[in-house]
């Protein structure tokens, strides 16, 4: 069996404990950062786990496609909660009070799978009937601190990223400020294919509920997978336009 992972997530696959219950299991790891090859290898159904972003999650189920189901979701590691609000900042001397007022210019985000940087800006526009790319030049940035840096240096002019990253380093608050946000975004979910074998998904359940991230991770714990959770952003998702 496999569990495919996105390394930018950082899950320690291959440390204990998690590597003894997964080798226990009969679970071998791989993780890639390229997701256009993890995509595609999930819609070839090779992996029986995955660890992915939740907008891809979001677009397997889109096309009607329930090979997988949710297995467990990460948590704020500031309120535990599933929702991971993603705030619009911008430096603090920007005379910008809006996103209405940022017209053309330049937003960093990290790729198109990431939900902060990418989707949480899309949602808030397309509530507005306007659409991401013709409203603003997108410029791909280092990720969550290296967002903000390239806010502060003057790289790009605004970005979307983690309020949970954005309050983790008190001086982000001095250097730039928060002219947006959108409350109702996720991040990374494990799934897992139709028909795995119930012991084998008992174990791996137990594994990735009781782990727990060093304190300088991007993400808290994990918390059982459900619809309900998810239920308002995958509708916001849904509403974008074409080519999300």
């Amino acid at each position: 069996m496999e569990f495919l992972l996105d390394s930018n997530f950082g899950l320690p696959v291959h440390e204990r404990p998690l590597h003894d219950v997964l080798a226990t299991a009969g679970i071998t790891t791989s993780a890639t950062n390229d997701l256009d090859a993890l995509d595609r290898s999930v819609e070839r159904h090779e992996p029986d786990v995955v660890y992915l972003p939740i907008s891809d999650f979001h677009r397997l189920l889109a096309r009607g496609d329930t090979h997988y189901r949710g297995f467990v979701i990460v948590t704020s590691k500031l309120t535990g909660r599933t929702n991971l609000p993603s705030v619009l900042v911008v430096r603090a001397d920007d005379p910008a009070r809006g996103i209405e007022e940022l017209r053309g210019s330049s937003l960093g985000y990290i790729n198109t799978s990431c939900s902060s940087s990418y989707f949480c800006p899309a949602i808030l526009l397309s509530q507005r009937g306007e659409n991401l790319a013709d409203f603003f030049d997108l410029r791909p940035t280092a990720p969550w601190q290296g967002q903000i840096d390239a806010v502060t240096s003057g790289t790009v002019r605004a970005t979307m990223v983690l309020e949970d990253v954005w309050r983790t380093t008190p001086a982000n608050a001095d250097l730039t400020k928060v002219i947006g946000r959108y409350d109702r975004a996720a991040g990374g979910v494990v799934v897992v294919r139709d028909g795995l074998d119930d012991d084998v998904a008992a174990t791996l359940l137990d594994a990735l509920l009781t782990w727990r991230p060093a304190p300088e991770a991007l993400y808290g714990p994990f918390t059982p997978y459900r619809d309900q959770d998810l239920a308002p952003f995958f509708r916001d998702m849904a509403r974008l336009p074409a080519g999300f």
